[in-house]
């Protein structure tokens, strides 16, 4: 097998965490070579005012995958891999996908919106994945704030804290871009924008409402009209004990709900050791190692 094909039988078996990384690098190297020749990246930006956005609309979807340098791309993607792989031990491919480009929507429009007030030198374009990423970030901290990573020289450490750092990082940058406007190269208010929107999203999806599901309904929508025309399976998640299928909201609240009662029982277990547990606990212990 070729390296070409073991790249693509990787794509097409990765979540759709690992699919985003794949499409930037990929169009961080077209773009880079494109560049050579002719550069074209600009025309991939999201616009500095909605003005030049009314003939360049696409900008709101592309610029989500367009990257300044090497370092750029690389952050971002090592955040996305991280914080995408955190993502999905507790939520779907669907539910990540939508989160990824309406954090990028809203980062873009904010962004806009904050840009109006600025004087017209200092509107500039803006690239890259940061506003979807912060989003994913967000959104995850948001609906699963005590879940803890090990840091090399920190120790563990909850990743809310490690989202609340960051945005204190992107809010310092704001008051440093209305200081002086035009001179910081960062879009601090994308990046607080795609934050804000995950924060919101892992809010609701705590109180068992899924916000995004109208969008990844589209999304399922589209992306059928490029596979083929033959049949294609349906997949619905059905209750044990129940004839009647369930859809992926309350698919993934009993998820969600389910490892919630295990954290609870192995914190449990750590305190007072396995003893402590009643037996329905115990039961409950013994159908999640099955």
């Amino acid at each position: 097998m070729s390296i070409i094909d073991e790249i693509k039988a990787s794509f097409k078996q990765s979540s759709y965490y690992i699919k985003i990384i794949y499409i930037n690098v990929g169009f961080f190297a077209l773009l880079y070579v494109a560049d050579i020749f002719y550069p074209i990246s600009k025309y991939f930006a999201i616009p500095g005012d909605y003005h030049l956005l009314l003939y360049r609309p696409w900008t709101v979807l592309s610029y989500m995958f367009v990257h300044e340098g090497f370092m750029h791309i690389l952050f971002n993607m090592l955040w996305l891999y991280w914080f995408g792989g955190i993502f999905m031990h507790f939520l779907s491919n669907k539910q990540l996908l939508a989160v990824y480009l309406l954090g990028g929507f809203f980062g873009a429009f904010f962004h806009l919106a904050t840009n109006s007030f600025l004087p017209e030198y200092a509107r500039a374009g803006v690239v890259g994945a940061s506003a979807a990423v912060m989003s994913i970030v967000f959104a995850i901290s948001s609906y699963k704030p005590d879940y803890s990573l090990n840091l090399v020289f920190i120790g563990t450490v909850k990743i809310k804290y490690i989202a609340l750092i960051s945005f204190f990082l992107d809010f310092v940058g704001v008051l440093s871009d209305l200081k002086s406007p035009g001179f910081n190269n960062v879009a601090h208010f994308a990046h607080m924008g795609g934050a804000f929107y995950g924060l919101w999203w892992g809010y609701k999806m705590r109180a068992g409402k899924d916000i995004n599901r109208w969008f990844s309904n589209f999304l399922d929508e589209f992306f059928s009209m490029f596979k083929s025309s033959g049949k294609q399976m349906k997949i619905s998640y059905r209750n044990p004990k129940s004839k009647t299928p369930k859809d992926d909201m309350q698919w993934n609240k009993n998820k969600a709900d389910t490892i919630s009662e295990m954290d609870r029982i192995l914190d449990k277990i750590s305190k007072s050791g396995y003893d402590s547990l009643t037996s329905k606990e115990k039961e409950f212990l013994f159908k999640q190692k099955k």
